[in-house]
């Protein structure tokens, strides 16, 4: 199996796609001085190039700098480790910016942007609070096809990263843009969601109830959470057939999960958010049959194999096959 397969399974068998990430952006490059685990960068100086990093959390978390008082920067390969004094790095004139940020997968909705009245606007991904004096959100016109709904809990030098996530860690709703290939873009404007009177979003604890679900693992993080009302796409439970009632003879064979796979819907609507980033919005499952259309993960024989049976351990049961999945070798039969 090759590594991204392997990174897809681990992906699908612990965390949703949409969970928490550590996300390090800077929007041109900054040297920082005072690194220890510089491995190579002279005069103890750390250059940080432009753009964007990021890692899974339980990566960054292993990685990070057994040092309190330093945090570990997120490196390209070609870059050695370097860790920076957390006081500096998080003060006011820094430049980089390090958050864990939980994205959803789609656009906002049009009835999100007007609800939320989202009128207002800053350059790029936003900086941390500590670092606005002087700015001032201005007016935009949200394009909804280039933002994603996040929700960014800020780093400091006396909680995350030097610690786990929680009640210290302070967070905010955001639009943050991205490009068409959901890649972070730090030259379109972010737009600040659920904000107070000076356009900036109101702050909140990580944990906060009132956001419960946006700090769960098992829920899909969509805008319902942000304006109210169930899910999208909820999934009534399959209802059984009568005992004494057969089949008939032209229905398709049941696969051998059962109905009770049915509780499981946090973990198959982690699948559809996987297949909705790798094949497009499509519903490959059918939920009431237990079948998977393979067919429509042509070109995508692999990424259906490995979801597939990271779905199925999840279960505990076994899916049944339909169609066909044509891969960049030719067919392949299911």
């Amino acid at each position: 199996m090759t590594s991204w397969m392997v990174t897809l399974a681990l992906l699908a068998a612990a965390d949703p796609p949409d969970w928490f990430r550590a996300w390090q952006y800077a929007a041109k490059p900054t040297s920082l001085r005072g690194c220890s685990e510089c491995q190579g960068e002279p005069d103890d100086l750390c250059e940080i190039r432009a753009g964007v990093q990021a890692r899974a959390l339980a990566d960054y978390s292993r990685q990070r700098s057994p040092q309190k008082d330093r945090v570990k920067l997120l490196r390209s390969k070609a870059d050695p480790d370097c860790a920076v004094l957390a006081t500096a790095f998080f003060g006011s004139r820094g430049a980089v910016e390090l958050a864990a940020i939980r994205m959803s997968l789609a656009p906002p909705s049009a009835a999100l942007i007007e609800k939320l009245g989202v009128r207002y606007s800053v350059a790029g991904w936003p900086h941390a609070p500590r670092r606005r004096k002087g700015a001032q959100p201005v007016a935009g016109t949200p394009d909804r096809a280039t933002l994603r709904t996040a929700l960014v809990c800020w780093g400091s030098e006396t909680g995350w990263p030097a610690a786990e996530l929680g009640n210290g860690t302070s967070c905010e709703w955001w639009l943050l843009p991205v490009t068409v290939d959901n890649e972070p873009d730090l030259a379109r404007a972010s737009f600040p969601l659920v904000a107070q009177k000076d356009h900036w979003p109101e702050p909140f604890r990580f944990g906060d109830p009132r956001w419960g679900r946006a700090f769960d693992r098992t829920a899909a993080l969509d805008e319902s959470i942000l304006v109210g009302g169930e899910p999208p796409h909820p999934e009534p439970a399959a209802a059984a057939p009568p005992p004494s009632t057969p089949p008939p003879a032209t229905e398709r064979s049941p696969a051998r999960c059962s109905g009770d796979a049915q509780a499981r819907a946090a973990v198959l609507d982690r699948f559809e958010q996987w297949e909705a980033q790798v094949v497009g919005a499509r519903r490959s499952l059918d939920r009431a049959t237990w079948t998977l259309d393979s067919a429509a993960w042509s070109g995508h024989c692999q990424e259906l194999d490995v979801l597939r049976s990271a779905l199925e351990q999840h279960l505990g049961c076994v899916l049944g096959l339909e169609g066909r999945c044509v891969g960049p070798g030719g067919d392949q039969p299911r």
